[in-house]
This record gives C-alpha cells, sequence and structure tokens, in this order.
C-alpha cells in the first residue's frame, strides 16, 4: 500500500526503506511515519508488514489470516522493494512483546533481508513488554541467533532509558539512540496558544486503544469515586479495542451511563475531542511511547499517568501533571489505586492557577521536542549516520530532552 509520502518522493533518490506496520495493525507505527514522511529529507518508501485488526477504524487494508502465508508475502514485498528502489538504509521496527515475540521474530527476518542486500539496517524499538524490562538476557540468549541477528544492526533506536539499559546489558555495542514519537501537525495547529483559565477541566478523557492493559478498569473505578464527589465530572473513552465491549459493560454494571464511548476517532474528530478534554487519563501498564500522551501535552492538557516505556522520561511529576505508579504485584485491573488516581485527578481540576500552569508547560514542550518536523529531522540524522565508514561502536546516544518549566 503506497501512501502519499511515498507518491511525492517517487522521483528522487531513495536513502530509506521503512518497514513499517500496515494501517490496520496497530495504528501507532503507521501514523508516526504518516506525521513525519513529509518533513524527511532521506526520501521514504515503505513496505507494510503484520497483522491486521478490525478495531483500528476503516483504513484497515484485508491480508491473508494465515501467519506464514503473510510472513511469506510481507518478505516478498520486502525483498521486491529493495530491488526496486535501492535504499541505502532499511529500517524496521520490532516490539519487545513476551511471551510469543512474535514481532521480534518476524522482523528479525526483516533485518535479515536487509543485510542479505548489504543494506544498512536501523531498528527502532517499539513497544517493550513491562516483563522483559530489566531481563539478565535477550530473548532466547545474548548469543542466541535471534541477538546476533539484531546485533547486525548499524544503529538502534529506543524510546526510553530503561530499553537502552537492557540492550546494553545485552552486549549490544552499535549506537543506541533515545528517541520519543510524534505530535501530527493538526494538533499542534489546533492550539495555536495555551489554554486560557476558562477551560472546562471537569472534563475527563481517555484516547487510546481499548484494552485492559491499559489501565482503563482502574479509570472507571477513579470516575466513580470522583462523580460521586462531583456529578459535574464526564468522562470520554475514546477508542476501539478488544476490550471495548467488556468495559461498557463494566460501566453499566457500575451505574455510571454517562461515559461517553465514540469509538475510534482520527482526524478533526480526534483533535475536537483533544479540545474538549479537561485531564488526559493514561494508567497505561506498558508502553514504548505513546502517541496519545504526547498529542494531549501538545494540546494543553495536563496529565495523569502511569510513568510506562519511554513515559518515564518525559514526565515530571507535578509539573506535567500527576505521575502514579503501578501495583506489578496485583492482579489485572487492580494495578492502580482509584483513590490515588482520583485524587491526583482532583487536584488538577480543583487548583485552576495548578491546571493552567501546567497547561502552557505541556503545550510549549511538545513543539519543542514532539513537533513532526523536530523529529523528522533528528530521525533522518539517525538513518544518514548510519551510512558512516566509521565503525563506530560507541555509545553516543541522542537522548531525549527532559520536560522544561516555563520561562
Amino acid at each position: 500500500m503506497s501512501s502519499p509520502t511515498s507518491q511525492n518522493h517517487a522521483g528522487s533518490r531513495t536513502t530509506l526503506l521503512i518497514v513499517r506496520d500496515r494501517p490496520s495493525a496497530g495504528g501507532g507505527i503507521y501514523n508516526y511515519y504518516q506525521a513525519i514522511g513529509k518533513y524527511q529529507g532521506t526520501a521514504p518508501q515503505y513496505t507494510d508488514v503484520g497483522r491486521s485488526y478490525s478495531f483500528y477504524g476503516t483504513h484497515g487494508d484485508k491480508k491473508v489470516s494465515s501467519t506464514p502465508a503473510r510472513l511469506f508475502f510481507d518478505s516478498l514485498a520486502l525483498f521486491t522493494k529493495i530491488l526496486k528502489v535501492r535504499p541505502k538504509v532499511v529500517l524496521v521496527n520490532p516490539s519487545m512483546d513476551p511471551p510469543s515475540f512474535r514481532s521480534l521474530r518476524r522482523d528479525a527476518l526483516n533485518v535479515l533481508i536487509g543485510r542479505m542486500f548489504g543494506r544498512k539496517v536501523v531498528v527502532f524499538w517499539r513497544g517493550w513488554d513491562v516483563s522483559a524490562v530489566g531481563l539478565p538476557e535477550f530473548p532466547g540468549g545474548n548469543k542466541s541467533l535471534l541477538a546476533r541477528i539484531y546485533k547486525m544492526a548499524a544503529s538502534h533506536i529506543v524510546l526510553g532509558e530503561r530499553f537502552k539499559a537492557d540492550l546494553l546489558r545485552w552486549e549490544f555495542d552499535s549506537p543506541i539512540h533515545v528517541e520519543t514519537t510524534v505530535v501530527p501537525d493538526e494538533c499542534l495547529a489546533a492550539t495555536p496558544e495555551p489554554l486560557g483559565p476558562e477551560k472546562l477541566r471537569t472534563n475527563l478523557l481517555y484516547l487510546s486503544r481499548v484494552e485492559i492493559a491499559k489501565g482503563v478498569f482502574e479509570l472507571l473505578e477513579a470516575y466513580q469515586i470522583l462523580k460521586q464527589k462531583n456529578p459535574a465530572y464526564t468522562l470520554t473513552i475514546a477508542g476501539d479495542g478488544p476490550d471495548l465491549e467488556a468495559l461498557k459493560a463494566r460501566a453499566q454494571e457500575m451505574g455510571l451511563a454517562d461515559i461517553s464511548f465514540p469509538g475510534y476517532l482520527s482526524g478533526a474528530a480526534k483533535v475536537e475531542a483533544y479540545r474538549r478534554g479537561g485531564v488526559f487519563c493514561f494508567l497505561s501498564y506498558t508502553e514504548g511511547m505513546p502517541n496519545a500522551v504526547l498529542e494531549a501535552l501538545a494540546m494543553g492538557l495536563p496529565v495523569v499517568s502511569s510513568d510506562a516505556g519511554g513515559l518515564q522520561d518525559i514526565l515530571r511529576d507535578g509539573e506535567n501533571g500527576f505521575v502514579l505508579l503501578p501495583q506489578h504485584d496485583a492482579p489485572l485491573k487492580k494495578k492502580f489505586d482509584p483513590i490515588a488516581v482520583a485524587n491526583a485527578i482532583e487536584r488538577l481540576v480543583e487548583t485552576p492557577e495548578l491546571h493552567e500552569r501546567i497547561s502552557t508547560i505541556n503545550w510549549r514542550y511538545a513543539r519543542q521536542r514532539f513537533a513532526a518536523p523536530v523529529v523528522a529531522r533528528r530521525l533522518d540524522a539517525i538513518c544518514l549516520g548510519a551510512l558512516s565508514t566509521e565503525t563506530a561502536r560507541s555509545q553516543n546516544p541522542s537522548k531525549a530532552a527532559t520536560p522544561i518549566g516555563v520561562k
């Protein structure tokens, strides 16, 4: 499936071939490249991989459902694309996804195909399940075939310092760059200045995939507490996912009939949901770097969030909102204390000056760090750096900046 970006670059010399998830395979990776593609100077081309899911909006493409057949056709597409466009660099986007490590194994084949053609390969590590953080060895062992394949890469990109620490522990000696995801242009354009004190703070918003591991069931418990104290609170849970119907049923059981479930949102509808929101709530157990949180920051929303994945590097408790730590030994749907979540939200809502200050901090920080042109330049620099004739096996990462205050 070709994109407008790839068509625009069709007549130019291609430096970069990106192996990304197809539109319906997960959303975040595909949307990242859609957002930055027009700003990249590396004339990117794309080939799509991965499963399709029915709950990622209406822009899904139909592919064979058999995993072996899909792997064969996706690999053949990559093979053919390299022959056709002759890129200098192949960029793959695996996830560290135990227990099956499906994406890890799939993209190992893509790394091999890139190296077979003598291309430099950059590995951009996306999802990184919390159960993989801190493992003593790479899945299968540091000397396993799988590890050796990924160590062929000219460089690696991760979405958090904790993930970089894992790669170093696993004896990866190529340069490791710590990066972020991106805020699309429409979110930045929709808020040309920080939000003012007139913002309706009691409108709570969740916007992402709807599944247990995103902490949405704990969010219901916190909302019930808040609603009993102040009927003005509203909650919008925007998105689709495998646990949406179960979440709706649970809300009904709890008597929370006023929750809005608009489904999967994109474009202007998504921007409008952020615009109406007062506090963004995101209690995910495990992440790479969630686009939704960055979008919320760009729209000037204070956040009540977990520290999952790369969020640990970009969110400061009390400065961007409030960061809550999960109870990892607690059962599913009980990882976060609903009273603590409710208290954090209430503090933002009931303290207008705090809400306004944090809104301004987030609005400014997102533009400095996560705007598409800025992210595109950083990614280009990493990919072009992989072409260097020097085999620099040193650790000089490009680090994601920490949040900054208002000056």
